[in-house]
């Protein structure tokens, strides 16, 4: 399967992102291996700190993560999905995805046409947002403006928080991700401490060492939200003005629908071919009633004498008055 180009930059930072943490680590592993000599001789405690040092600076990513403790497994998932929910919100959160200009397009053509089965057709085949919610308007023509209108609404306010809700995960997680940190500080500062009550604190540089070790929880909680919140703010607004131009789309699309004449007329599914099509000449009362009944039923043959469309079972033609015998 094809991945996206978004996924495959995703990708590409990480890897980038990983070499430039390791070359760091190198560096820094290659400057304490080539300390001078004369350091070797210096007096023990000094030797001990500077060794004590190194050993503290030459930390990788994995070790930082071990150091962490088990509160930094909880943070990993997290991390995860937070990452998995921006690379969904930058494919899916985005103008042509809402809005697709073929759509627009066919739609127009269709509905300047007065052929509304053909855009009904056009959106089934089209699946969007805009399609999503101008179909659910089409299926109701027949009730009139108010019912076409208050499903266009309805539908328009479901598929919204369809994406509103995947959204506000971001801020769930910015907001739950530094408490997450805080709790693995907490717990470590509080086996820190006991460590401290049992053993003294001959060596106060444990007790530094170890308080260090548990903050780093808090830093990871802390840099997950920052970015989360950042983008959940963006996300928000981006997917409020995507929502508001397919909503103006769809209310121009619907404006110019003269809703008396469609008053009974069926729209959707398992309806003929050009039963939803209006003619733009004004049609005759009785080619009106052909048609409503031809939408209705969905069921149409053709009269005997004039071969104009009835509704099968009817008893007799609206068109030339021939009475009908059926089988």
């Amino acid at each position: 399967m094809k991945s996206h180009p978004l996924i495959r930059r995703f990708l590409l930072i990480s890897i980038l992102l990983s070499f430039i943490l390791g070359s760091e680590m190198v560096v820094e592993k290659g400057h304490a291996q080539t300390a001078p000599a004369a350091a070797e001789g210096a007096a023990p405690a000094g030797g001990e700190g500077a060794a004590a040092e190194g050993a503290h600076g030459d930390k990788t990513l994995l070790d930082l993560f071990k150091e962490g403790g088990w509160i930094m497994y909880p943070l990993a998932c997290m991390s995860i999905w937070c990452a998995a929910l921006i690379i969904e919100c930058f494919i899916r959160i985005r103008l042509p995805k809402f809005v697709p200009a073929n759509a627009i397009k066919e739609l127009r053509q269709a509905f300047g046409e007065e052929n509304y089965q053909q855009a009904w057709r056009i959106c089934k085949s089209n699946p969007c947002f805009l399609t999503g919610v101008l179909i659910r308007g089409l299926e109701r023509l027949g009730r009139g403006r108010a019912a076409c209108e208050s499903a266009i609404s309805e539908h328009s306010l479901k598929e919204s928080m369809m994406f509103r809700t995947r959204v506000s995960y971001l801020s769930t997680i910015g907001v739950v991700s530094p408490m997450v940190g805080l709790l693995g500080t907490v717990t470590g500062m509080i086996k820190a401490f006991q460590t401290l009550g049992a053993g003294g604190i001959a060596d106060p540089s444990r007790l530094a060492a170890a308080i260090g070790e548990v903050l780093i929880a808090t830093a990871t909680g802390l840099f997950m939200a920052i970015p989360a919140f950042f983008l959940y703010y963006y996300f928000r607004n981006r997917l409020q003005s995507v929502i508001v131009l397919a909503e103006d789309i769809i209310n121009q699309l619907v404006a110019d629908v003269n809703f008396d004449e469609l008053q009974g007329i069926k729209i959707g599914e398992g309806v003929g071919t050009d039963s939803g099509a209006i003619a733009a000449a004004p049609a005759t009362a009785e080619q009106q009633a052909s048609r409503v009944s031809q939408a209705i039923s969905g069921v149409t043959v053709n009269c005997p004498s004039c071969n104009a469309p009835i509704a099968a079972g009817s008893p007799k033609c609206g068109s030339c008055g021939t009475e009908l015998q059926w089988n």
